[in-house]
């Protein structure tokens, strides 16, 4: 596929693409420290930092620039959806034909989720649950909640940012349901990193976004001021270093203090500051997305890409004798390889995809 049949293929937003793609990038380079790194930091949460942590601070920065991620997946996925929907609804498509693709498009991130990504992450069981089970599961619930304006449906994502934490700690975190849902944890021979419920809020964010994209439109300043916003609710929110932190507080006052924040279960100061980032990169690529095509072809083939990667990282780590006991370098080393390896299965499939426009592949 040359790039003017790219420029041709592609009437969605370019800057959603260009961000996708960008975090593509970014997601790889955690997975490969994931695979080779010794010296790797996973103390996202109160259950795992403690008082006096010492935390290196490359260590931390590589793991900390990978945050951004999950959250700005999820988003999109919610935006991607809104904008899905609309178009399918002014094509005349019956709702419940969308309900129905709504419906497989989830329960295939699930199925991935647990039969073939889930194993990888510790070679064996425990089976983790990871960021495709939580977008399956919301975008599940969008098959109700997209009945709802575009405008509750942004609130109720919102209130559930501010409010996961407080109802966190009215219930027993014991409980399957709570564990399943909510606050994440050990279900028997399955760790469930990401609870689906606190990662709804983000899509439902998204599709909200979405929706004011489809119609009104959104220009580079609005996201700007969304960026704003959420940047000054967490400088108020992990100044406060009380609620709304997930009892992971500052120690102090030096900037790894203050960026050290949960992901799981993620905290309202960690919504806040990688939405913050996620709205600031809209805004920054908002006019000039079209040039960076490596990043629109990841970001429109972002499922293709994250299937196989993990495996093939593991599976150079194993092979190579690198597996958890390299250093930062070795990890560079992998990260920009399988970039290498996979930009190129990614530029095909997207012209595959591309040439058969209604067939299973839309699925993926």
């Amino acid at each position: 596929m040359t790039d003017r049949q790219l420029d041709r293929a592609t009437p969605r937003l370019a800057a959603i693409d260009v961000v996708r793609g960008f975090v593509m990038v970014v997601m790889t380079l955690d997975h490969a420290s994931s695979s080779f790194n010794a010296g790797r930091i996973m103390y996202d949460s109160a259950a795992t930092a403690h008082a006096g942590l010492a935390l290196d601070p490359l260590q931390f920065l590589v793991r900390w620039v990978t945050h951004l991620c999950a959250p700005t997946f999820v988003l999109l996925s919610g935006t991607s959806l809104a904008l899905s929907v609309t178009r399918r609804r002014a094509a005349g498509i019956p709702s419940a034909a969308i309900d129905r693709d709504i419906l497989i498009r989830g329960a295939l991130l699930i199925v991935i989720d647990v039969v073939w990504m889930g194993w990888v992450w510790r070679l064996g069981l425990p089976i983790q649950l990871g960021v495709l089970y939580a977008i399956g599961m919301s975008m599940i619930g969008m098959i109700a909640l997209r009945r709802l304006p575009a405008a509750v449906v942004g609130a109720l994502g919102l209130a559930v940012m501010v409010g996961g934490e407080a109802l966190t700690g009215q219930l027993d975190p014991q409980q399957v349901v709570v564990t399943a849902t909510l606050a994440g944890g050990m279900l028997c021979q399955v760790q469930v990193l990401y609870a689906f419920l606190p990662w709804t809020g983000f899509m439902m964010v998204g599709w909200a976004l979405g929706v004011r994209l489809a119609g009104a439109g959104m220009r580079a300043r609005d996201w700007a001021g969304l960026a704003a916003l959420a940047a000054l609710t967490f400088v108020i929110v992990r100044g406060a270093n009380g609620y709304g932190n997930a009892h992971l507080l500052r120690g102090g006052d030096s900037w790894i203090d203050w960026l050290h924040v949960s992901k799981y279960p993620p905290s309202l100061s960690y919504a806040a500051l990688e939405l913050a980032i996620a709205f600031a990169l809209l805004a920054a690529t908002w006019r000039w997305a079209t040039p960076w095509r490596p990043l629109v072809v990841l970001g429109q083939t972002a499922l293709f890409f994250y299937v196989p990667h993990v495996h093939l990282l593991k599976l150079g780590a194993l092979v190579f004798g690198g597996y958890k006991s390299q250093g930062l370098a070795v990890t560079v080393v992998a990260w920009l390889a399988v970039l290498a390896a996979l930009y190129p299965l990614s530029r095909w499939y997207l012209g595959v995809k591309r040439r058969h426009p209604d067939s299973v592949l839309r699925f993926l």
